[in-house]
């Protein structure tokens, strides 16, 4: 494969990315854009819709800029492939038109959800590995049911968002484990489509396609596609996972007992485990891994990445390059914050317990003796985030009942610097830092490239693909942030008892 590309399309929570990469794992052209929604202001303002006739037009624009960037040869592009967003997913007529595309972040169906958990969470659970039922597509099904019947009587398949955009490049509609199994579609201990669940639950089964394996070619792109994109007819279309999951290969996340973090919008920590493990307690989720023998327990951190973002547009707004100016903020403020601490997502990842917590800053008072600044601010909500890692990963290690053997952290956060070098002192243990922030789209191109390559061993090709380098704690460091650890978990608790 010396010399040639692959194209990797990674849809993600908050926008769309086209990145083609070089033989050796480099990014040679990139180009993102944000999605396009539909106006549905007559409904919740939780109700988001995607328009997928602009999500496709973008797309393919992406693509085809991408290739013209990369000035070489359209016939040096190997294969294409895509990743997408958990629980994104696409309603599909019987002629293939779409009645609904919805991304993860679409909540219409909490009263359906809820309705569900309580008439039949234990089986939800015991099926799927995960709850709340809200977040997943027999409850939205459910909704279209109720609410839009006209619509639901019509839908006849039901995509995720890497599913449908394959299909639209290739023709061929396959799905793929990890995504179903995230999209609350799979029985994740037989790995296949959950047909008595949703008959059980009253909604229809739009199933009847095959699931394939990550780093399956399923076609290639058609030659009418090609024209739009600047490919020629026959470039392979290869199967991809979800973007966490991609995100595990795409850090060497491969062996049981390795703990991935990708952290981008949201912040999750996935831990390998060779047999479905899951929480008495119904707090975090059980998944599936990109390969056949595996699968995945999984507590988040929720939108911390997210949340810091917010941060930035509420407070440097008005900076030029202002991550890059809160990052150096942030580094002039010691370890501890001087005292102020941050709640701005999610502590530990508790889904038995669904809904809306106090949070915000908590600093020494009376002001007038702590000065507490933009920095300090800064400061304390990396912590917090690390804290908050902190704590999923302890939960983790409770629930598998196994000491974790790596911890490896991707995904956009780690463009932070401060934060990355607090990471491994916070959690008192070796850190193995991705090269680049982008390890969702290397892992999608791992897939790909075992296509083309015809490799035995996905999880082999992922581990010598993955560049990290080693973090190593501070004994001293470590001590201190100890200290500041517990404090916060203390306060956590006290806020987790003011629900709003």
């Amino acid at each position: 494969m010396s010399d040639r590309y692959i194209i990797v399309v990674d849809a993600g929570s908050t926008r769309i990315r086209c990145l083609v990469f070089e033989s050796n794992g480099d990014v040679a052209a990139e180009r993102s854009a944000p999605w396009s929604y539909v106006e549905t202001g007559e409904l919740s303002p939780y109700v988001r819709e995607l328009d997928a006739d602009a999500v496709w037009e973008s797309t393919a624009r992406m693509i085809a800029e991408c290739v013209g960037d990369v000035k070489v040869d359209a016939h040096r592009i190997a294969a294409i492939t895509v990743t997408s967003q958990r629980q994104g997913v696409v309603f599909l007529d019987d002629d293939g038109h779409v009645l609904y595309a919805g991304p993860n972040t679409d909540l219409r169906a909490v009263f359906e959800g809820a309705a569900i958990d309580e008439a039949m969470g234990e089986r939800v659970f015991e099926v799927t590995g995960r709850l709340p039922s809200f977040l997943f597509t027999f409850a939205k099904l459910r909704w279209f049911k109720q609410h839009r019947p006209n619509i639901y009587d019509r839908i006849e398949r039901v995509a995720t968002l890497a599913d449908w955009l394959r299909w639209k490049l290739s023709g061929e509609l396959v799905s793929e484990a990890t995504l179903a199994a995230e999209a609350g579609l799979l029985d994740i201990r037989e790995r296949r489509w959950c047909e008595e669940l949703f008959e059980e639950l009253g909604v229809r089964t739009p199933f009847g396609v095959p699931i394939e394996k990550a780093g399956t070619a399923i076609g290639s792109v058609r030659r009418e596609v090609g024209a739009v994109i600047g490919l020629p007819g026959g470039v392979p279309v290869v199967v991809s996972g979800a973007d966490t999951q991609c995100g595990l290969l795409g850090l060497g996340v491969s062996r049981v007992e390795e703990v991935g973090v990708v952290a981008g919008w949201s912040v999750p920590l996935l831990t390998v485990t060779d047999t479905p493990v899951y929480d008495a307690e119904r707090r975090i989720w059980t998944g599936c891994h990109v390969d056949e023998g595996l699968w995945s327990l999984e507590s988040t951190c929720g939108d911390a990445g997210n949340s810091y973002r917010w941060l930035a547009d509420t407070m440097w707004a008005g900076e030029t390059g202002p991550f890059e100016a809160m990052d150096s903020a942030a580094g002039d403020i010691p370890a501890g914050s001087e005292g102020v601490m941050a709640f701005l997502g999610t502590s530990r990842m508790d889904m038995s317990k669904v809904g809306l917590r106090a949070g915000g800053f908590i600093f020494p008072a009376p002001l007038t003796f702590s000065e507490v600044g933009r920095g300090h601010l800064t400061r304390a909500a990396l912590e917090s985030i690390a804290f908050a890692v902190r704590s999923n990963l302890e939960q983790l290690e409770c629930v598998s009942g196994v000491s974790t053997s790596k911890v490896a952290v991707g995904g956009g956060m780690i463009a932070t610097s401060s934060w990355v070098e607090m990471l491994p002192n916070v959690l008192g243990r070796s850190v193995e830092v991705a090269s680049a922030p982008n390890v969702t789209a290397a892992g999608a191109y791992v897939t790909a490239k075992s296509a083309l390559d015809g490799h035995e061993s996905l999880l082999d090709l992922a581990g010598a693909s993955a560049v990290t380098s080693t973090l190593e704690p501070s004994p001293l460091d470590s001590a201190e942030y100890d200290d500041h650890y517990q404090r916060w978990t203390e306060m956590a608790k006290h806020l987790e008892a003011a629900r709003v």
